[in-house]
């Protein structure tokens, strides 16, 4: 209302003073509604609504600068709708005559206000403020396994060398030693790994020959009985052992070490002859018979082991099997000059 109140007052201050009013109030009729009127009050109307929007639009862009940006992109900004169009021609007015003292000036101020207030003013478009966005649900916080940081250390423990590393290092040395001549070094070496590793077959074997080699017969006769005590199943070890003993005039530790031993060696000749040669020098004929026997039977072209049949037979006083069996040792062609010489001798009788 402030633009009307300023165009009321621009109209009474252009005002002619009381003697001209009264001469212009002569010639004042009512005028019909023309085109004049109505485009002051289409221009009024027009330049209020002008205003009305751009107040609109200030309101808009003061709401969007001071409210903070949403998170998501912002909605389509709403359309602005046109003011609905001005009738052709505005509602008719009544006319009324002018109250006493007022003036025909001041009556169409009057009139002028009435359309004002009648003409319909567009309403200030409403604009759409966008909802408020939902609160983010908080991230849930997950329990995770605690990882220590930086690269995992693996430590690796060297592993504590077996007894059999520390025979084979013996071994080496012993070997070492040897290869220079120093024979003594070599048995003490073998005899240290040989305690590291009372199983270690290698070993064994390569200090009885050492000892055999320097005739130290009576360390290689326990190094043999001790091997046969962890080992009961080396059967050469006990033939070794017993030709040991005989050689030593020890016949009934011969026999002990070979019986001992002969449930492991019933398929081996050689085992079955020596144990016959054994009972034969314990004048036991019947059992080296059974000995000789078995090994003739497991290597028939061995003449050593016909010889010693024959020779068993004719002390048992089986002269006819005695003279067969010496006739097959010589045929064998395997007896050496000394051998063949007793079993022609023996056949003369």
């Amino acid at each position: 209302m402030s633009l009307i109140n300023d165009v009321l007052r621009n109209i009474e201050a252009k005002r002619p003073d009381d003697l001209a009013r009264h001469k212009l109030q002569r010639e004042i009729r009512a005028l019909p509604a023309g085109r004049s009127g109505f485009g002051r009050v289409a221009w009024l109307v027009g330049g209020l609504a002008a205003i009305l929007v751009l107040g609109a639009a200030g309101f808009y862009a003061s709401r969007h600068v001071a409210e903070p940006a949403p998170v998501s992109p912002p909605p389509p900004a709403p359309t602005l709708e046109a003011p609905p169009p001005l009738p052709l021609a505005p509602p008719p007015v009544a006319i009324v005559p002018p109250a006493p003292g007022v003036t025909a000036e001041a009556d169409d101020n009057l009139r002028l206000s009435a359309q004002l207030a009648a003409v319909p003013l567009p309403a200030a478009p409403v604009l759409g403020v966008p909802d408020p966005l939902p609160p983010s649900p908080a991230p849930s916080v997950k329990a995770e396994t605690a990882v220590p940081a930086g690269p995992v250390k693996i430590e690796k423990s060297p592993l504590a060398p077996t007894a059999r590393d520390k025979a084979d290092a013996e071994l080496r040395r012993a070997e070492t030693a040897l290869a220079s001549g120093r024979s003594g070094e070599a048995l003490d070496g073998l005899r240290a790994a040989l305690k590291l590793d009372p199983g270690y077959v290698a070993v064994r074997q390569a200090l009885l020959r050492q000892l055999l080699d320097a005739r130290k017969i009576d360390e290689a006769m326990v190094v043999l009985q001790d091997g046969l005590e962890h080992m009961p199943t080396q059967t050469g070890w006990a033939v070794s052992l017993a030709r040991l003993q005989l050689e030593q005039g020890d016949l009934a530790g011969a026999d002990r070490t070979l019986a001992r031993s002969q449930g492991y060696a019933e398929a081996n000749a050689d085992y079955a002859g020596f144990q016959g040669h054994v009972k034969s020098r314990l004048g036991a004929q019947r059992q080296a018979l059974a000995h000789y026997q078995r090994a003739t039977r497991l290597a028939p072209g061995e003449g050593r082991w016909w010889l010693g049949l024959g020779l068993a037979f004719e002390a048992d006083g089986r002269l006819p099997e005695a003279r067969d069996a010496l006739r097959r040792a010589i045929a064998s062609g395997t007896l050496n000059h000394d051998l063949a010489a007793v079993a022609e001798q023996h056949l003369r009788q």
